[in-house]
Formats: C-alpha cells, structure tokens, sequence
C-alpha cells in the first residue's frame, strides 16, 4: 500500500499557512483535481487527498495532532481524516491536555465533547456560459442536489418533540470516559458515545418522514444571476445548498465558479 502524501504538500502550502491561506489553497486544489473538470485518470483518487488534507488542516485540533503524531494520529480505526484515533497508541479520541495534566497534576480533569451544532462544508461546481453572456450578463437555471432540514421534525430525527431524550449512558456528553491507573496517576480516555453516536440524544419513536436521519435529500433547481462582466474563474455563491450541518448545524454553501 502506497503511503500517503503529507497534508501540506497535498494542498501546496507551508506548514505555518493560516487558516485563510489553508482555504485558498483548498479551493484551488479542489477546481483543479474535481472529477468534472480534470481527465486524468487520478483526479477522483487527488481529488479525495485534497479534501482529506484540507479536513484536517482547517481544524485546529485535528491539525495539532496531526503535527506532532503526522498521519498515525488518524489511523487506528480512523477510516478517513474525520476520526479522532491515534494509531500505534491504542487509544482514541484522547485530549492530550488531560493525559499530561493527569501525570504531572494527578487528578485527570475531563473535557466535555463538543456536540453542539455545526456547519456543512462548503461545495464546488462549475458552470460554463457563452461569451457574450459574460459580457452582458445572464440568468442561468441549474439544477441543486442537497441533504435539507426534514421538514416534520425539523432536524431531530423523532417523530415529535417528546420523542428526543437524554441519552442514559453519556448522560448528553456524547463522550463516554474510561479512567487507568498508572504510576503517574490517574490516566483518563475519552471515546465516542455508542450508543447516541455522539449527539448526546437518543430518538425513542424515529420521524416517519425522513426515518430518524433528520434529513431528506432534495433536487431543486436554483436561478442564478450572473452579472454582466464577470470574469472566467469568478465565484456565485448560492447559500444553504453545499454540505450537510451536524447535530442541528446549518448546511454550508455552494460555490459556482464560472
């Protein structure tokens, strides 16, 4: 098996980037290798390195780890950039500051998980137009595949309100912990709740409608108003339309580059 590339090469950028630098690069990356666009025959294949790279770097704590343990920070039982395993230490989805406040401090304080809500990525698409459409401007329809808010539960997955409860085994941490002793002290790991996956909720009676995802998946067909002038590579922005926020998130946008 071939080994990866690492992330700052994939996207071509140094490792102080900043977060901005980060998402330029991804953008640039991510027109260049889209599979609709590039025909070389690797361009699925660069296309997920890219995204990959980019989920890790544009998150901070995903990019501290990977700094300091590279790409064994997301191996063990990782399946993809989005897990929080650190390979070849057994363990997974560990906050560093505990284990070293736990040596050198001995108490193990523990850290809540974030499972508030979250934004959608961001996604690409291009459109080509005539000449004198750039010039004089067009309206253009097309047509918008997304995952949008279920509108019977509005989001909760449950069939009503009273439906959506605490989950009993992460008490809505979304995090369940397991505490080692060690000659140090107190060693405490953290992993994702089983049983809620994360959300700190359990569903007792699923929304008929969208089957407890909270979601449904919709084609709609979007009018975009494409200025007179506008120059190859420019960007339209149509809002809501890109990827699918988590625990109550908002969906990211849809970026239409001409």
């Amino acid at each position: 098996m071939a080994s990866k590339r690492d992330f700052y090469e994939v996207l071509g950028i140094s490792k102080t980037a900043n977060a901005d630098e980060i998402k330029r690069a991804y953008r640039k990356k991510a027109k260049q290798y889209h599979p609709d666009i590039c025909k070389e025959p690797d361009a699925e294949e660069k296309f997920k390195e890219v995204q990959e790279a980019y989920e890790v770097l544009s998150d901070d704590n995903k990019r501290a780890a990977y700094d300091r343990y590279g790409h064994a920070a997301f191996e063990q039982g990782a399946g993809g950039a989005g897990a929080s395993g650190f390979g070849g230490f057994g363990f997974e989805d560990v906050d560093l500051g505990d284990i070293f406040g736990s040596f050198f401090g001995g108490g193990g304080s523990r850290r809540q998980r974030q499972n508030g809500p979250r934004r959608g990525d961001d996604h690409l698409m291009r459109l080509e137009i005539d000449f004198m459409d750039a010039i004089n401007g067009v309206k253009k329809d097309i047509k918008v595949t997304y995952d949008a808010e279920c509108p019977h539960c509005h989001g909760s997955g449950a069939k009503t309100p009273n439906d959506v409860q605490t989950c009993s085994h992460c008490n809505g941490t979304g995090t369940v912990s397991k505490q080692q002793q060690s000659p140090f002290g107190t060693f405490v790991t953290q992993t994702t709740c089983p049983h809620c996956n994360g959300t700190g909720k359990e569903i007792k009676v699923k929304c008929p409608d969208c089957h407890g995802k909270g979601y449904i998946t919709k084609t709609v067909t979007v009018q975009l108003d494409i200025p007179a002038g506008i120059n190859d590579g420019q960007q339209l922005r149509v809002a809501g339309k890109g990827g699918r926020g988590s625990n109550g998130g908002s969906n990211g946008d849809l970026f239409v580059e001409i």
